[in-house]
């Protein structure tokens, strides 16, 4: 019996309609929220943001760092909507922000829908309704720490992981209907010449395929060398990004700590606990978990500003 031919782009779609109703079902509030995740460059952000505006859901973006108390912020501003934590591996090794993720997502004994936020700050207790929902995007899955365990317990959890062959054929499927972003356009023609040569570039360097390579770099290359502004081929600004793509992924060591950086980021963690608990084993206890330094480095700190 000959095995039935399978269509990659078929499948993928098939995939997308299962991320797309996850996305649905926290945006119609038969979910509080939804975890995601998977290598990057396969479009988990954009399949997001693009349902919940298919479907005139309005909603919050958030890619990067976010601390504890700007989360509650957060949560605070946009009570009534769903919001999307992209990039959130840093946020889930905060306990106190998982705390916080977790009784925004977690159910009340009565059935209203409205969640209580609790966060200490300066002595006060301040208190958030939510209503909403908090969709994650992450490249990381969630580990078998009691927290995060009892995170996954509350949310669809999903691993979208679409093989290079899918995302080959999602890359040609995007080329098939042009490119345009602001001034800069592509016809579909010239959309699919780029594609053409970068699936089998990539193919030929080892470098896995990945949308943001076709979309935020390839397809830039070329309207800047079709517009006469490099004296080399687009095909060469292709290659070379792909080479660096496979520099980074091998060869690039550990990056050297930025002793500022990391002072101002020990301040914000010290004024953090400082806001969240008054006693002093408390807040001893919160930066040794926090940052894994003594509590003499702790009281230099406080020190530093001047506490």
């Amino acid at each position: 019996m000959i095995a039935p031919i399978t269509d990659p782009l078929a499948e993928l779609h098939r995939r997308l309609a299962v991320v797309r109703a996850r996305v649905l079902a926290v945006a119609h509030h038969h979910a509080n929220g939804f975890y995601l995740f998977g290598r990057a460059g396969t479009s988990k952000t954009y399949t997001i943001r693009t349902t919940l505006a298919e479907y005139d859901k309005p909603y919050h973006y958030h890619s990067g760092h976010l601390t504890p108390m700007g989360l509650f912020d957060l949560l605070r501003e946009q009570h009534d909507r769903i919001i999307v934590l992209d990039d959130v591996s840093e946020l889930l090794n905060q306990k106190i922000a998982l705390q916080i993720l977790l009784a925004a997502l977690g159910n009340q004994p009565t059935d209203t829908g409205t969640r209580i936020v609790k966060y200490r700050r300066q002595g006060v207790e301040q208190i958030v309704r939510f209503t909403g929902g908090v969709i994650l995007v992450s490249n990381l899955e969630i580990h078998a720490a009691p927290l995060l365990m009892a995170l996954k317990s509350r949310v669809h959890y999903l691993k979208y992981d679409p093989s290079d062959e899918q995302i080959e054929a999602l890359m040609l499927d995007a080329a098939s209907k042009g490119w345009s972003q602001g001034r800069r356009k592509m016809t579909a023609q010239e959309c699919r010449e780029v594609a053409d040569f970068l699936i089998p570039e990539s193919r030929r360097l080892g470098v896995r395929p990945d949308m943001r390579l076709l979309v935020d770099k390839a397809f830039p290359d070329y309207v800047l060398h079709r517009s006469g502004f490099t004296e080399v081929d687009w095909k060469d600004l292709v290659t070379t990004t792909l080479e660096a793509q496979l520099v980074e992924l091998k060869h690039t060591p550990a990056a050297k700590s930025n002793r500022k950086g990391t002072k101002a980021g020990e301040h914000q963690v010290i004024r953090e606990i400082v806001a969240q608990f008054s006693d002093a084993k408390d807040r001893e206890a919160a930066w040794q978990e926090r940052t894994g330094k003594s509590y003499r480095a702790f009281r230099r700190r406080c020190v530093e500003l001047g506490l």
